[in-house]
């Protein structure tokens, strides 16, 4: 059973979930309540973001402690475009440790997308959910999880039928068995070990379709347009230029106004969709309580990344590197803990990694089974320690869908820097422009600003053997414009 040196680790994990639409983060229309209410048991990061924003490698990252470069799940395992449907087999992961050792038992339940869902089937966790075909829902094969009509027919139909609502029972719904399947193993598990858990939930990944019992809860009407809607695209890489064009193709001949309305059609669905998860986190929740298991446990709520959502005129996610889908929620509730605080360091996904297994090993830990964490434990910032080493973020991006993109990111929270290795780079004042509309990389009079981000970029890929960056150098950027390289004749 969990005691103070060995107390229970739960993971709430959600799918491409943006922080301005939770309550603890900032004002906004979309109702949080047990999100909120377990921020206020917790340490809220500020600044916390994805390695790489796609599900796969995020989700490969969250268990390796590694970056994408170090697991080589770079990409969505996904089959028909994905060259890494399985992971690199040498690596361990968080449960390969946990069965290793034995003191802890552990679960993993609702999304998986790390390979094939047999990969789970196959892997070291010591309960998930149901195998395909042993009754049951019929999404239990995929490794998405993600609802659609192949579930159940739509009743409402939003976005041209690509959002609404399902004729499903909520029991019968992805994010609801998620969390059955996790409230299941808290109240049936061997009480003789404490427990690593993930509830992982599909959503809120669109497409954003609800139960038609929980129904559509929010008035397209309220819902107002991003800040930074429209974008230009002037002076940016032409990828993303391609791929707004993309967007543009299936919105099927509708005019900017009623692009417009449909989106805020589609985001009320996206809301109900959020406030259908957090009252499944508060089923949870509510559960570690009814067991009396809330004191002993440490809750890590987090996403794998963020959502365009119609901001840019771009959907889902890709090869960009805007914050709507770099920033992620990132919540820890300390076991014991019944305090708010607020954290505006640089954290990361691995940083959960190399938490978990500070808690479960009761000492801070830099390695996973030998090989080195790229993050470190959250534990000391949740307890008030200002000491922090990392001073920006450094994220990546290896491909997509639409054709292998390679991409390194640093932001300082005040300038964003990003090296497209095959493209236009950008930078962003974030102060002085939030909405990452216009582009300064090329600007004569921020010399001092790129070299201080390229250096850390650099010292950052090296130190977690980043090697394909070292192939360009970064003072021929400027001169694809036709500007000067600052020392040369």
């Amino acid at each position: 059973m969990a005691n103070a040196s060995k107390p229970n680790v739960l993971i709430f994990l959600c799918d491409q979930l943006r922080i301005d639409l939770l309550t603890c983060y900032q004002e906004t229309l979309v109702r949080t309540p047990n999100i909120t209410e377990l921020a206020g048991d917790s340490c809220l990061f500020e600044r916390a973001y994805t390695p790489l924003a796609l599900c796969s490698p995020a989700r490969a990252s969250l268990l390796t402690g590694l970056y994408p470069h170090g697991h080589h799940m770079f990409n969505n395992s996904t089959p028909y475009y994905s060259y890494c449907e399985h992971m690199r087999p040498d690596v361990t992961m968080l449960q390969d440790w946990v069965d290793e050792e034995g003191e802890y038992e552990s679960g993993w339940f609702g999304k998986w997308h790390i390979g094939p869902a047999q990969d789970l089937f196959d892997s070291r966790f010591h309960h998930t959910h149901s195998e395909p075909y042993e009754g049951g829902p019929v999404f239990l094969d995929s490794s998405h999880w993600h609802p659609n009509t192949r579930i159940a027919p739509l009743v409402q139909s939003v976005g041209r039928g690509t959002a609404g609502t399902l004729d499903v029972t909520m029991e019968g719904f992805p994010d609801v068995v998620a969390a059955r399947y996790t409230q299941e193993f808290l109240q049936t598990r061997d009480r003789s070990k404490p427990f690593f858990a993930t509830c992982s939930f599909p959503g809120p990944h669109f497409p954003w379709m609800v139960p038609e019992e929980w129904g559509i809860r929010y008035d397209p009407d309220d819902i107002e347009m991003w800040g930074n809607r429209y974008d230009t695209f002037d002076g940016k890489p032409i990828n993303q230029r391609k791929i707004r064009l993309l967007y543009g193709a299936q919105a099927g001949g509708l005019s900017s106004e009623e692009q417009d309305q449909e989106l805020k059609e589609l985001l009320a669905c996206c809301f109900s969709y959020i406030e259908l998860i957090d009252a499944m986190v508060g089923e949870v929740v509510a559960t570690l309580k009814q067991q009396g298991l809330y004191d002993d446990t440490a809750i890590i709520f987090t996403a794998d990344h963020g959502d365009m959502a119609g901001s840019h005129g771009l959907m889902n996610k890709g090869a960009y590197m805007y914050d709507e889908t770099y920033r992620i929620p990132m919540l820890l509730k300390r076991p014991g803990a019944r305090e708010a605080t607020r954290s505006s360091a640089f954290v990361h996904l691995m940083d959960v990694t190399a938490t978990c297994l500070h808690l479960m090993t009761g000492t801070e830990q830099d390695s996973l089974s030998g090989r080195s964490l790229h993050g470190q434990t959250l534990l000391p910032l949740a307890e008030g320690e200002a000491d922090w080493p990392r001073s920006m973020h450094y994220a990546q991006y290896h491909g997509d869908p639409w054709g292998h993109y390679s991409s390194r990111m640093v932001t300082d929270g005040r300038w964003k820097l990003v090296w497209n290795l095959t493209d236009l780079c950008e930078l962003y004042d974030l102060e002085n422009d939030p909405h990452e509309l216009h582009n300064r990389f090329y600007d004569p009079d921020l010399d001092d600003v790129r070299t201080a981000c390229f250096d850390y970029l650099l010292a950052e890929a090296k130190r977690t053997g980043d090697a394909q960056v070292f192939l360009l150098k970064p003072e021929h950027e400027m001169a694809i414009q036709g500007i000067p390289v600052p020392g040369s004749s």
